[in-house]
């Protein structure tokens, strides 16, 4: 019989959120073979709840991914600027790591799960893709620039000790990113932001 504590969620929308909560930042810290036991400990409830208002542990896998995508679905709104959206997704993706982790582990680690967890055609990545004003220069520069919004979130630490970048150059390197990334993916690169280190800062951040 379970103990009871005060923390301890109650009724299945707190279930539900504790478990997704927990779950994110455990598979994102240690990988997607993270167990169900493990998740259910962390997040104070019990083994059968998980199950019950979730599923088995590809199902929990899915439901963390899409609720991810929704919140990056989100933050897109009504863009229709490729620009201001890539923009916009990789500040998510860097105040928010855990999403950009566990893809790099799912990635790593193919065989940890059982069948798809999403359907591609619901990634924000696709309604990027379809943005006119202005697009995209080309699906080579939307590529690049993606490839960024996930690794940048993961890696950005080691990237910046490695150029051996003092603290006082690291303030506000992900708005700086994010404003080169925005220039980059629409083809105006050659514009402002033309130094090897971002920018000082004029072109699109203004």
């Amino acid at each position: 019989m379970e103990r009871p504590t005060p923390d301890r969620p109650v009724g299945r929308d707190a279930v539900r959120r504790a478990v997704l909560g927990t779950a994110r930042r455990l598979f994102a810290a240690r990988g997607p073979r993270a167990s169900l036991r493990e998740v259910a400990e962390a997040a104070g409830v019990n083994l059968g709840l998980i199950h019950r208002h979730v599923g088995n542990k590809d199902d929990l896998l899915s439901a963390v991914l899409e609720e991810g995508l929704r919140h990056g679905t989100a933050r897109l709104g009504s863009r229709d600027d490729a620009g201001d959206a890539l923009r916009s997704m990789l500040l998510g993706a860097a105040a928010n790591p855990d999403f950009s982790r566990l893809l790099v582990w799912l990635s790593l680690d193919p065989g940890a799960v059982g069948r798809p967890l999403l359907d591609t055609s619901t990634r924000p990545a696709r309604a990027v893709a379809r943005m006119t004003d202005p697009p995209p220069a080309s699906d080579l520069h939307l590529a690049l620039a993606l490839t960024v919004v996930y690794a940048w979130p993961v890696l950005s630490e080691q990237i910046l000790d490695v150029l051996e970048l003092a603290p006082a150059e690291r303030d506000g390197v992900d708005s700086r990113m994010a404003d080169l990334l925005a220039e980059i993916v629409t083809g105006s690169e050659p514009g402002s932001a033309s130094g090897p280190g971002s920018g000082s800062g004029s072109g699109s951040g203004g």
